[in-house]
């Protein structure tokens, strides 16, 4: 196994520590509220708390595959919709098949990419429509969806509040997705969390959880200067809003360290 597997952060870090916490204590009451406030220390988002409450959707170790961990969420719907009137905004990366895997689909793409005006409005018009009609949550393998699923590492739903965690260990945040080159993961996740949030009618935060606090810092550094190229549909005060949401970030060993949990949560690698 190469070493970048061995040292896979989902295996090695994510489910290992939240394993603990949860099976500890599944409804965040001695943890959660501390956690916020950890990642919360090192931005300037304590200055305007969120509450989780307790946890309500902590189902036994054995089903969190899913639900816990690696969830699969919708994009966004205001960038879908984004993407879907900017094509010229846009990175092609596979001229030939367009990112598809049959035919139709690189047909549509191909109408919608078109230098003919009248191709490219047709090809517009019906990834809206087909957007309006089944929403990002419906978007899943469709020639218009220019921005995919995502699976969040480690999602937790309280009572008032929906908390991804981003979990990190030898590898970094992606500063681009596939078909737009300046939207950072991080910034794709927290819009992401604010719609699947609002789904269930909760708040929503993000926090990082990083090897090193030079991994964290150099993060939100990256983060600052992302964040006005990741959200081109959105205005000044909307962006402003929404960075008031991604918490912050703590570090493996810290969480090991302040909520006592075994060593043995910090795995070096995974058998080869």
């Amino acid at each position: 196994m190469p070493l970048v597997g061995r040292k896979n952060s989902s295996l090695t870090r994510v489910q290992p520590v939240f394993n603990a916490l949860l099976n500890r204590d599944p409804e965040g009451k001695t943890w959660l509220e501390q956690l916020l406030q950890m990642a919360s220390a090192t931005t300037k988002a304590g200055e305007h708390p969120h509450r989780a409450g307790l946890l309500v959707e902590t189902p036994e170790e054995v089903a969190r595959d899913g639900v816990v961990f690696e969830r699969r969420v919708p994009p966004p719907t205001a960038f879908l919709r984004w993407l879907l009137n900017n094509p010229q905004r846009m990175v092609v990366r596979d001229s030939v098949n367009l990112g598809a895997t049959n035919r139709a689909t690189t047909e549509r793409r191909r109408k919608f990419f078109s230098t003919d005006p009248a191709e490219r409005a047709e090809a517009t018009a019906e990834g809206l429509r087909a957007l309006e009609a089944t929403g990002a949550s419906g978007s899943m393998k469709k020639w218009w969806a220019f921005e995919g699923f995502t699976n969040i590492d480690c999602c937790l739903i309280g009572e008032n509040l929906v908390l991804f965690v981003e979990g990190k260990r030898t590898d970094s945040v992606s500063p681009s997705t596939l078909w737009f080159s300046e939207r950072s993961q991080l910034w794709r996740n927290v819009e992401a969390a604010r719609d699947f949030g609002f789904s269930k009618g909760k708040d929503f935060a993000v926090i990082l959880a990083v090897e090193t606090e030079g991994d964290g810092v150099a993060a939100l550094v990256e983060a600052a200067a992302s964040l006005l190229g990741s959200y081109p549909h959105l205005e000044e005060p909307d962006r402003e809003q929404l960075s008031m949401h991604l918490l912050g970030f703590v570090t493996w060993r810290q969480m090991v360290d302040e909520f006592g949990l075994p060593e043995e949560c910090l795995v070096e690698s995974l058998p080869v």
